[in-house]
């Protein structure tokens, strides 16, 4: 199934990324500000000044924001093929500096086993990401599959929000490496049947 989390967040997005398409901001432009926005929030995640709730927050808003470029790139009609690279290139760098952060967070608690969960979940976040843009150059769609980034990101935040952050971070983990399997079992499928149509 597609990613209808994702396709929600795209309609709340659809008000700001209008006002922000009044202005002389470009899509990419607002791609790069997403990325400084989780870069600040990783920085903010891993000095440990802020409780799990402000944490899940703080991982939420920088998560929307990434969403608001491609609101801006369809209101002013400049939905491009490098617009849409470049944003995925950034969004890996966006998942990657968040884990970044929380990981840093936990070394300095000492805490061995969130370490590897956070590894795990990391590892597991860029593969799935990996395999639909592998597959999307095959020509085929892959949004498929249990835990496409939206949902990461609104799991990972409702977990330290909650103050559950090891179960959240399990989930993630877990889930992340089934939606890899699921990817890699449709465009086997796929590509299988394409081969005796």
């Amino acid at each position: 199934m597609a990613d209808p989390l994702g396709k929600y967040i795209r309609i709340i997005a659809k008000y700001p990324g209008s006002i922000l398409a009044k202005t002389n901001i470009t899509p990419n432009q607002v791609t790069i500000v997403g990325l400084l926005a989780n870069c600040v929030v990783a920085y903010f995640i891993a000095r440990g000044d802020l409780n799990y709730f402000m944490m899940g927050i703080l991982i939420w808003i920088a998560g929307f924001f990434d969403a608001l470029d491609g609101s801006v790139a369809r209101h002013t009609g400049r939905v491009t093929k490098f617009g849409s690279f470049f944003d995925s290139v950034l969004d890996r760098y966006s998942d990657s500096v968040i884990y970044l952060g929380i990981l840093a967070y936990f070394l300095r608690s000492g805490n061995a086993d969130y370490v590897i969960l956070v590894t795990v979940a990391m590892i597991g976040s860029l593969a799935v990401s990996y395999v639909r843009a592998k597959a999307e150059s095959l020509d085929l769609e892959c949004e498929i599959g249990l835990m496409p980034r939206t949902a990461r990101i609104v799991l990972l935040g409702a977990a330290f929000c909650i103050g559950q952050v090891f179960w959240g971070l399990l989930i993630v983990a877990v889930l992340t490496h089934l939606t890899v399997l699921q990817r890699i079992l449709y465009v086997r499928k796929s590509l299988t049947k394409k081969a005796y149509d």
